[in-house]
């Protein structure tokens, strides 16, 4: 079951960042097109942007953290016995869930104190953007615990663990 949804989760969020990719990459061209092209530039597609970068940013976080594709300093790591490693892993992995935890509760702070407040341009609620933090975080927290359990069963079949 867990299975069934983690793939689920990871294939929608996969859809979901390519989508604002394209999105975001649209927007800007229109806005460059509609400023320097027909003198007129639209109001919307700066913040759509930055907004569609959001989203993009912090959803796409949890993927790299999936996939281990964010920076490591493997060098010191890859010189310790494979228990060792595992140990130092799941050390940094807790770190991580704790500066992620601290995320997911200041940004729902954020996002109750912004709820009165909406954007210039396209008059959405301020709550839309500021929701990519907690929600971001919480995505890559449950990587991060996924990620985890990979690193001890990994350790229990003797296998290598990659960092």
């Amino acid at each position: 079951m867990l299975s069934a949804f983690d793939r689920g989760l990871v294939t929608v969020t996969s859809w979901i960042v390519a989508s604002l990719t394209g999105v975001m990459c649209v927007v800007v061209l229109l806005g460059v097109f509609t400023r320097y092209v027909l003198n007129d530039a639209l109001p919307w597609t700066e913040e759509a942007a930055r907004f569609a970068l959001l989203w993009m940013a912090w959803l796409g976080g949890g993927l790299a953290v999936r996939k281990g594709s964010h920076i490591a300093a493997e060098l010191v790591i890859n010189l310790l016995s494979p228990r060792l490693r595992a140990a130092v892993v799941i050390v940094g992995q807790l770190g991580v869930i704790f500066f992620l935890a601290i995320c997911v509760w200041y940004g729902l702070s954020l996002v109750q104190r912004v709820s009165f407040q909406s954007t210039v341009a396209l008059g959405v609620t301020m709550q839309f953007p500021y929701a990519a933090v907690p929600v971001g975080a919480a995505l890559m927290i449950y990587h991060v615990v996924i990620v985890m359990l990979g690193v001890k069963n990994a350790v229990s079949r003797d296998a290598d663990v990659q960092v």
